[in-house]
């Protein structure tokens, strides 16, 4: 059996028995946090004309409709546990079905709730959503099977100080939430691992450095139409070898002086480029500046554009 343990009074918490009244007044008040996945038509929702089975009662404890099927909800409430709930819901369903025209004009005009078009609802799936303290192994298995899956069993234990347990057998809301999130997760680990492995390599290096990884993937893309690349990942840089060139990109945030937002250094001399930004580490007489890399030629690349112009540049040479 259940047991609630507050802290705040420091004693497990006694199981209190309230009229099914109680129970469909809590969840009315409460629906918005219960069932925020379905929205509440009407509490005691009327049935005009005869339910078919006798006893069964000419109202439907609570009714909804489910916007993500377009289709009607009846909420079946009991005290303790019934033999015959299944049964009693089941002429409910088949009155909604029979009469499906006079419940959605009551729907739409006596308790004002916006509906689809008449033609767009679910005229023949009508869930059912059955709440009580206890069911059957028999009821639980029965509804386990049921090919349609609209049957919703909800256990529930009301405990002192209106603390309310409520435990689903079926179809809980959150174990979809659950499986899409996790859907979702795998989907990227799937994309991940079947990707191209230098372009992992290639967002992992960059990181945050969006604008740089774009004017670098021009460079990458235009040289496999050309061949085989190999990358390799370095501390500070990325090492790109191309038949007998080597090449090493270096990502910036466009803050330095130049506005750099990439920088590839080369041993192919491109100063003659006046539209790039070209320096040469080898002075005259001089030994060779100090750079991140081991090539020659530092370009610096402030968009998109300079590295066509690079490519370009480069088109002819490699």
């Amino acid at each position: 059996m259940p047991k609630l343990f507050s802290s705040s009074v420091k004693k497990f918490l006694n199981q209190v028995n309230k009229p099914e009244s109680e129970l469909n007044k809590f969840i009315c008040e409460n629906w918005a946090s219960l069932f925020s996945n379905l929205t509440l038509v009407s509490s005691e929702f009327p049935l005009k004309g005869n339910v078919r089975s006798i006893g069964t009662g000419g109202r439907i404890d609570i009714l909804a409709y489910n916007p993500k099927s377009k289709r009607f909800v009846i909420f079946e409430l009991k005290k303790e546990y019934d033999k015959n709930i299944t049964e009693q819901v089941s002429d409910y369903r088949e009155y909604i079905e029979d009469n499906f025209a006079d419940v959605y004009l009551k729907t739409t005009q006596q308790y004002n709730i916006d509906l689809p078009k008449f033609q767009e609802m679910d005229l023949k799936q009508i869930e059912i959503v059955l709440i009580a303290k206890k069911f059957s192994l028999t009821q639980i298995e029965r509804v386990k099977k049921n090919k349609e899956n609209n049957i919703t069993l909800i256990k529930y234990f009301w405990f002192e100080d209106d603390l309310i347990f409520i435990d689903y057998l079926n179809n809980d809301p959150d174990e979809e939430k659950i499986e899409s999130i996790n859907s979702k997760k795998i989907r990227i680990v799937k994309e991940v691992i079947n990707q191209d492995p230098d372009l992992y390599e290639i967002d992992r290096f960059f990181n945050l450095k969006q604008e740089s990884k774009e004017v670098f993937l021009l460079f990458y893309d235009w040289l496999k139409t050309k061949g085989e690349v190999k990358i390799t990942p370095k501390q500070v840089l990325l090492k790109v070898e191309f038949g007998q060139h080597t090449f090493s990109a270096i990502g910036y945030a466009g803050k330095v002086g130049s506005k750099q937002i990439l920088q590839i250094n080369t041993n192919i001399d491109l100063t003659y480029e006046d539209k790039l930004l070209v320096e040469d580490r080898v002075r005259v007489g001089q030994k060779k500046k100090g750079s991140l890399a081991s090539e020659r030629f530092e370009i610096r690349l402030r968009s998109k554009e300079e590295m066509q112009r690079m490519i370009n540049a480069l088109d002819d040479k490699i």
